[in-house]
Parts: C-alpha cells; structure tokens; sequence
C-alpha cells in the first residue's frame, strides 16, 4: 500500500484525485492509500474526500506519507519538492517544475543528493495516440522526420471578466500560456523526436487588463505564444499555446516524415491516425506496436473507452500509475530532469523575446 500525500485542492489536484479514486474500477492493481492532505483550508473539507490526515501545514502531511504529488501554484513547487526530497519522500510534480531553470537546476542537484523516485506530470505522453506515435518513430516505420506541428489551445481566458489570478502574474506563474500548455508540447517534441538546437519565438497578451476585487490589474504574462523550433535532427516545426482559441479546444501534433506521416489528437486519445507516402491510411499491427516498451504499458494501463472518465483523467491516472509501479519497477516516466530540459528551453524563450503586449 502506497502511502500518498496531495499537496494543494485546487483544479488540477482535484482531477489527481479523481485519477487515483478511479483506479482500481479502471482495473489498476496499484494500492494507494489516501493519507495526508496539505491545504490552505482543512477544516472546509473535514473527512469528506477520504483522507486520514488534513493538515495547513505542509511538513505535517510529511510525516504520514511515502510519496507527494505536488499540485500547489507554481511559485510553491521548489521549496515543496526540496522539503519532500530532503525528508526522504518519492515526488510527483505537475508541470512547470519551477519557476525558473536556476530552480530547476536546484531541485536536481538536491535530488543528486537524495536519489528519490520522481515524476513530472508531462501526462500527454500518456495518451495511446501518444504512444502509438512513439512506437512508430522509434521503429522508423514511416522513415525520416523532416516537419512537425504542435498546438494546445484553450480558450477561457478570452473572456475578458475572468478575474486576475496567481495564473496571470510572472511573479508566480513564472509565465503564461507557453508554460501553461507550451511545456507539455515543447515536452512531446524532445520526447518524440529529439533534442532542440534552435528556436525563435513571438508572443502576446490579449487582454491585458483584469479585474482583481474592486482594483484593476496589469497581466504581465502571454496569452499566445508560437515557436519555430529546429531540432539537432535536422527537422524543423511550430509549436503553438493560447489560452484564447475559441472552438478549438484540445491539443493536436502531426508529424511528417519521408515515408509517412502521424495525426495525433486529444479529440482521439486512443489511436493516431497514420498515413503512407501516398496519402493512404495504413494501420500498424498491434504486435509490431508492441515491440515498444513505452507503448506496451500505456496499452495496459490506459483505461479502455468504457470506463473512460475523459482524456484529461485518463491520461493523468496512467501518468500516476506509471509513477506509483516506478517506486518498484523499470518504467520509462518523464523525470526532474526532463522537467529541466523543458524549463530551460522557456528561459531561453522568454529571455530573447522581452515583450508581451499585443
């Protein structure tokens, strides 16, 4: 029985914990107990989600738990993941790591010290779609990458009476739709085609003002941004975050290569669509996936479309299996360090392109 710990209640920690209840009636055998709960508000939420400690102190749940899943604003996650580290505790983190790369760069150099199991929650990688994709390349199924196209869109924050939220200020964010969604696509690239040599950027801020109560706000963060990125490889491509695409909601990555090409679509997690060199949709056997390692655990993992509670839970609930067997099994998962190569690339993004007003 795994002894887990939630830091934050937040959105994404909710959707966490929806991913953890669902697990066994999705067919894990992963054994997690409920047992320390940080939040700003304890008494608000009594017994009521299961936990059997609640605390407002963070070094409390310490003492009760083996592993963090880190889902606190971003400003928080580098004193979170140092104190867990140090205290001997297995860290789940969401996406961004940190603030910045000299946080990142911190958090890795104490977790040279420690040597504890960890895990970004890079959770795209763990759509079938995804999967499928990343058995195909490795295989070269479809031959050489020369192109690719990523984009992650939501669209709530074009509506201009969303209140300003820690979100919204650099101070704690640490950025706006490039580390909000951009990281989970600049992620996917590194992990399906390869490391990064160039990059140029353009960025903006639609709505510029926010209220904040009574007060009106400066948002100093992106809402759009879009890079054009060369790989060490030798293919080149765009990658696209906004927070303001109204009707296209999702993330989707298409990939051209010199025999083929892949489609991959969050509004199909379970499979991406696959084309030869002459347009035709052909359709990879399952055996020859499986020769994957990473596909053949997604494969086993991933809820299957009956018990589906909707890609976002899906993917996170086989992104937290994957952390949870990883305590005690060889499991590829996105790492700290992966986090790090990730954030380092926004650095150098956001400091060779110092304005963000529309």
């Amino acid at each position: 029985m795994i002894k887990y710990g939630l830091s934050g209640l937040g959105g994404i920690a909710r959707i966490h914990l929806m991913a953890i209840k669902n697990m066994k009636l999705a067919g894990s055998d992963v054994e997690v107990g409920l047992e320390g709960l940080y939040t700003t508000s304890p008494s608000y939420w009594k017994e009521d989600l299961g936990f059997k400690n609640i605390t407002d102190r963070f070094e409390s749940m310490l003492e009760h738990v083996d592993v963090v899943d880190i889902c606190t604003p971003n400003f928080l996650h580098k004193d979170q993941i140092i104190k867990s580290l140090m205290a001997g505790k297995h860290v789940y983190c969401e996406k961004p790591l940190a603030m910045n790369s000299r946080e990142t760069e911190e958090i890795i150099k104490t977790l040279s010290l420690y040597q504890m199991k960890n895990q970004i929650a890079f959770m795209l990688r763990f759509m079938p779609a995804v999967a499928m994709a990343h058995s195909i390349i490795k295989q070269e199924m479809i031959g050489k990458v020369y192109a690719f196209r990523g984009e992650f869109f939501h669209s709530s924050y074009l509506d201009r009476s969303k209140p300003m939220s820690w979100r919204l200020e650099k101070s704690k964010s640490g950025g706006g739709a490039l580390v909000d969604l951009g990281s989970h696509i600049i992620d996917l690239t590194l992990f399906l085609l390869g490391d990064v040599e160039e990059i140029h950027s353009s960025f903006r801020t639609i709505v510029e003002k926010r209220k904040s109560g009574s007060e009106e706000r400066t948002v100093d963060v992106d809402d759009w941004a879009l890079l054009y990125v060369k790989l060490k490889s030798g293919s080149a491509g765009t990658l696209e975050a906004s927070r303001l695409a109204a009707g296209k909601e999702g993330m989707r990555f298409e990939i051209y290569a010199s025999k083929g090409s892949i489609f991959i679509d969050t509004n199909d997690p379970y499979k991406a669509r696959v084309f030869d060199e002459y347009s035709r949709m052909i359709y990879p056997s399952k055996e020859s996936l499986l020769r994957d390692d990473f596909y053949r655990f997604v494969d086993q993992n991933y809820p299957s479309p009956k018990l589906s509670s909707g890609f976002m839970v899906d993917a996170h609930m086989t992104s937290l299996i994957a952390f949870f067997k990883s305590l005690n099994e060889n499991i590829e998962v996105p790492t700290f360090e992966d986090g790090h190569k990730v954030q380092i690339i926004m650095d150098k993004v956001y400091s060779s392109c110092k304005s963000v007003k529309g």
